[in-house]
């Protein structure tokens, strides 16, 4: 076993060195004259493609349901936060049940803890769908 991995240590490090002999003489070395160099700035950095928050609306998409809307990595990322996406948007949604395409929805971010678990809660609570076309008079629950 030692033996093993003797071997495969001196491998490794005789790939290595030949890879740093066979780099090291031909690549070309970088004087610090040739790296630009940035003047100090007091703005913030901007943000990268990596770093970027998700945005804080979202338009609804034909089949879409808060369920699937709240699940997505750059909402929630969690389904059963769709009744923040409901209270956000009480204006426009009479029923949880019944959203529709091209609605814009806005999307809470970095709600707290209480609000997350208040959410969670109602979204396990929420009977299952039964469906229909019609907003209800009386939803299952009191939501918010």
């Amino acid at each position: 076993m030692k033996m093993k991995k003797v071997i495969t240590l001196m491998t490794l490090s005789s790939l290595l060195v030949a890879g740093v002999a066979m780099n090291g003489c031909a690549a070309k070395r970088i004087e610090a004259s040739e790296v630009p160099q940035q003047a100090p700035s007091n703005e913030p950095a901007a943000i990268t493609p990596m770093e970027a928050t998700p945005a804080s609306h979202y338009i609804v998409e034909k089949h879409d349901s808060l369920w699937a809307i709240s699940g997505k990595p750059g909402v929630y990322g969690d389904s059963f936060d769709w009744p923040l996406i409901f209270k956000a948007n009480r204006d426009q949604i009479q029923d949880p049940d019944l959203i529709y395409p091209r609605q814009v929805f806005k999307i809470e971010k970095n709600p707290g803890l209480e609000e997350l678990n208040r959410a969670k809660q109602l979204a396990m609570d929420t009977p299952k769908y039964v469906p229909h076309t019609k907003p209800r008079e009386t939803l299952p629950l009191d939501y918010f």
